[in-house]
Formats: C-alpha cells, sequence, structure tokens
C-alpha cells in the first residue's frame, strides 16, 4: 500500500534538518558536494525534486527515493510533489533556494511529475537534460540505503549549501510598502527605463510582468531562464492559470503572437522591442478564430501595468506602493544578477 507523507510531518522534519543546517556541526561531505552540483543542473525543478527525496526520506525511510507518483502502486510508493510542496512552503522563512520560483508546485516540470518514477522519466528526459539527470539517478540509488537519521543529515547538507547561494537580498532594501508613494505616471517612466536599458534575455520584462500581476492580487510563476516553455508566466488565482503571458523584449512580428495554451493571453512586448508590421486586430481575430483564445497585447509598460489594474480590485495606491518591492522580488525569482538587483534598489530609494 503507497506511503502517506502527512504535511505535519513534513514540516517537522524540515523543521529538525533546518536546525542542524544552521548548527556548527559537520554534515556529510558526499551531499554537501552533491548540493553544490545542483547549482550546474539545466533544469531548476531537478534541484527542487532532490531536495524533496530527502525530505521525504527523512520522514518515512520507507519510501522508495525512485518513485515520484503513488500510482506506481509498490510498497514504497509515495507523492513526491507533497513533499515538494512541503520544502517549497518554508523557503522563504528559513531562506534557503531551491531553484523553482514556486512555492506551490516546485516540481512542475512536465516530464518528471508525469512519470511514476525517475529511472522510467529517464526515457523521455530531454537529450541535453540526460546526462544530469542520470547523475541524480546514481544519488538516488544511495538515498534508498538511508535510515531516517542518515536522510536528514543529507537533507540539512542540501539545506546548508542552498541557504549560501539565497541571491536577491538587495530586494529586501526596499519597503514591503512605500510611504513615499510614487505616482502612476513616475512609476511606470522610471520601470520603462529599467527595462529597456539592458533585457537580460528577456528576464527584466518578464519579472515586470510577474510583479505587476502579483501587485494586483494574482499569483504569477516565474520560469527559470531560457524555459522554452509556451507559457512564460502562468497568472494564477486560487492555483488555478487565468492568464498565460508571453513576454517579448524584441521586434515582434505578427507570426510571432503565438498560441499561449491558455483561453486568456497577454502578449506583452516590452522596450527595447517593438511591435513591427503589427496589425492588432488581425493578431486578436486570428487568436480568437484559430485558438479560442482571448488575447489582449501590451506594447510597453504603460499599457501592461494598465492591463494589470484593471482586472484587479487593488487600489492605484496599493499598487504604486508595493510595484518597486514586488518587481525587486520577482528579479529575485528570475534569477538576475545581484548586481541588478541593487541597481534598482538604489533607483526605487527616491521613493522612500
Amino acid at each position: 500500500m503507497p506511503i502517506t507523507l502527512h504535511a505535519d510531518e513534513l514540516a517537522q522534519t524540515l523543521e529538525r534538518a533546518y536546525v542542524l543546517a544552521i548548527g556548527k556541526q559537520a554534515l556529510p561531505a558526499v551531499w554537501i558536494t552533491r548540493a553544490e552540483q545542483l547549482a550546474d543542473s539545466p533544469s531548476v525543478a531537478f534541484i527542487a525534486a532532490v531536495g524533496s527525496v530527502l525530505l521525504a526520506k527523512a520522514t518515512d525511510p520507507n519510501v522508495d527515493a525512485l518513485v515520484i507518483q503513488t500510482r506506481e502502486g509498490s510498497a514504497g510508493a509515495f507523492n513526491l510533489r507533497a513533499a515538494a510542496t512541503a520544502l517549497g512552503a518554508k523557503k522563504r522563512a528559513f531562506g534557503y533556494d531551491i531553484g523553482s520560483s514556486s512555492d506551490r508546485d516546485p516540481i512542475n516540470h512536465g516530464t518528471l511529475v508525469g512519470s511514476a518514477r525517475w529511472d522510467v522519466a529517464l526515457d523521455r528526459i530531454r537529450d541535453d537534460h540526460k546526462p544530469f539527470f542520470q547523475l541524480i539517478l546514481t544519488w538516488l540509488v544511495e538515498v534508498n540505503r538511508m535510515d531516517k537519521n542518515a536522510a536528514t543529515e543529507a537533507l540539512a547538507a542540501y539545506l546548508r549549501v542552498r541557504r549560501a547561494i539565497v541571491t536577491g537580498t538587495a530586494a529586501a532594501q526596499i519597503p514591503a510598502t512605500l510611504t513615499n508613494v510614487p505616482t502612476l505616471p513616475d512609476l511606470i517612466g522610471v520601470l520603462d527605463g529599467f527595462v529597456g536599458a539592458d533585457p537580460e534575455g528577456g528576464a527584466r520584462g518578464m519579472a515586470l510582468v510577474a510583479a505587476a500581476y502579483r501587485a494586483s492580487g494574482f499569483e504569477a510563476v516565474l520560469p527559470s531562464r531560457n524555459d522554452p516553455r509556451r507559457i512564460d508566466i502562468a497568472i494564477k488565482r486560487d492555483g488555478a492559470v487565468v492568464i498565460g503571458a508571453e513576454v517579448k523584449q524584441v521586434d515582434t512580428l505578427a507570426a510571432d503572437a503565438a498560441d499561449a495554451g491558455a483561453s486568456r493571453a497577454l502578449l506583452a512586448v516590452l522596450r527595447p522591442g517593438n511591435l513591427v508590421d503589427f496589425d492588432r486586430t488581425a493578431v486578436i481575430r486570428r487568436a480568437e478564430k484559430d485558438h479560442a483564445v482571448v488575447l489582449r497585447v501590451a506594447h510597453g509598460s504603460r499599457e501592461l501595468i494598465h492591463e494589470a489594474l484593471v482586472t484587479s480590485t487593488t487600489g492605484l495606491t496599493d499598487f504604486c506602493a508595493a510595484l518597486p518591492r514586488l518587481f525587486a522580488e520577482a528579479l529575485r525569482d528570475i534569477r538576475v544578477s545581484e548586481q541588478t538587483i541593487e541597481t534598482w534598489a538604489a533607483i526605487a530609494s527616491r521613493w522612500q
């Protein structure tokens, strides 16, 4: 019969490992090294998944570390996503990084969570991800030989390393709610200039879209850098995707407006990108006719922020007071350099 990992037991195990992680005692050197190797993972989902396996094993040593879903059916079967949710829930409070920006679903990797076991998933993993995935498989075989204490120490080693690499501390320099609230025109002008000055491969634009919708009361899930998924940003309410957002900071033709994979979609084209030979009406009609998608097109930071505001009941003053800090946090989530976040924090200091 499959094993059920209860949220309270997972939380208690995580707390015990955290206490070890912040303590002075030596932790298994091999797991310190492995946690450091995760920095080279081709997918952030793998980083979260390894920590989740260790948390599951430390909670109940009877779990089979190679299992992903309870439908696998063996005596050691369990739901890896339950452990991942518990790991994600404490990442901000305990100050560790798990790769994924999502708290609720850190291992939302289609191939991984669509398989019942890690070794079965190997056949479906992208070729460029397979070498690292195979390395993880060798770790999991060893995890299966661990008892509760050994797994807890391995988890503590993982947490110690992942705490040390947390970036974005400059985001905390910006108050969660500004008292000297910027006007909307001032805020838009500053954001537009900052985002367009150096797109960083589109990361700044994606961070702005996420921050605008977070300020409007939504959950906005950012991908890892250069993730080839169809939806750049999944904008959610109560865990369900409401809007699929695609973000571009390059010149965009009508043919570039792809199906976002959601019934409501946003195409945000931000500086330095422009709409080129782009008939908005025709593109919107095509999305409606060919894909049954309601598409909104936002050209520039002003139109983007207006789109976010009209979907929300958040007051304008509250929105403007919260957006600078939320933008800094989104920059951190998408893993821009600490220097970029520090630059934004310095710019935002004009409103403190």
